[in-house]
Parts: structure tokens; sequence; C-alpha cells
């Protein structure tokens, strides 16, 4: 028996019987063009596309008599290293769709959404809302007015300016004003 390295700098052993020789020598020719047609059709990363690469030349080996198999057909020994490739793939994304993959949620992901939808969230922000309209409607109508077209409704500092008749620069700085009151008075808890 005879293990085979197909990356010798990430040894990752086959191991095989008389395919073996035939298997590295179709690694040593074909290797590189395999693992361009893996990342070009897949997009997979580094690790994955060697998973793959290792699963073709693992299946490979699992045949028996694979000298005569390819003996007929060496001109197009490339294509059914692409073939095999292709299948593996097909095979891995039928099993990610079936496992979900990319629906899965991760632990930490959960806490922090947890923690973002609340209960205990959602009350703190409600309290913080009536704070801030307290605020509002404690301060110079103008600053209310320049705050709320531009947080509330999304207006630009110039058409504010053009609503109210103001210079661009008499919005800024009733939008500031009404930030300071409300930072003064909000607590961020």
């Amino acid at each position: 028996m005879k293990v085979i390295y197909l990356n010798r700098a990430q040894k990752h052993p086959i191991v095989g019987d008389e395919n073996s020789d035939l298997v590295e020598q179709l690694y040593a020719e074909y290797g590189s063009a395999l693992r361009r047609f893996i990342r070009v059709r897949s997009r997979l990363s580094e690790g994955d596309c060697e998973d793959v690469m290792q699963e073709v030349y693992e299946r490979l080996l699992k045949f028996e008599n694979l000298q005569q198999k390819l003996a007929g057909r060496m001109d197009t020994v490339r294509n059914y290293l692409f073939q095999i490739a292709t299948h593996i793939l097909i095979d891995r994304n039928r099993r990610a769709k079936v496992r979900c993959k990319d629906a899965h949620v991760s632990d930490h992901e959960t806490a922090i959404l947890s923690s973002i939808f609340s209960p205990e969230r959602a009350l703190q922000n409600r309290k913080q809302l009536r704070q801030i309209e307290k605020v509002l409607g404690e301060i110079k109508t103008s600053h209310q007015q320049a705050f709320m077209l531009n947080r509330i409704e999304g207006k630009s500092y110039r058409e504010i300016s053009d609503l109210l008749g103001v210079s661009v620069s008499t919005v800024e700085k009733h939008i500031a004003a009404a930030l300071v009151a409300i930072r003064a008075q909000v607590s961020p808890e």
C-alpha cells in the first residue's frame, strides 16, 4: 500500500494500490487545470477546493482497472477529470441544500439577534422615544421643524432651507441645537 500526498504543502494523504502511480501522474499533469476549473465553477474557498480535488483523486483510486479504462481515451482524460469534479460539486450542493447550510444561524448570531429584538430592548426604545418626543415639545419651533423635516421626512438641508425660508447654515444650526437638547435630556441606557 502506498500513500500519495496530492498537495505536498498540506499533506492530504490518499491511500491507494495499483492505481496510485497513475493517479499521481494525472495529478502532476492535470492538477492545476482541475483546481482552476473547480474554483471558477464553484467559487469555493481554498480549503473546500482542495477537498474537492482530494475527492476526485480518491474516486480515481477506487476504480478497478483504471489504467485500462483510461488507455483508450488518453486524449479525453482531462475532460473525464472535469466531469468527475462536476459531479462532486453537484453532490456537495445537494447535500448543502438538504442540510440548509445557508439558512444556518450560529449561536453568536442568535445571541445578537435575541438581544436586539428582546422585550427589554423594545421597552427601552419606547422609553427613549417618549423622552425624545418630550424634548422636541420643549425646544424652539424652528429647531423642532428643521429636525423633524430632516430626520423623520428625510429632507435634505437645501430642501428644508427652501421650505423654511432660511439659509442652509441656519438649518444646520437648528438641527444641531435640537440634537444637543435631545442628547442632554435622553438617557442612552
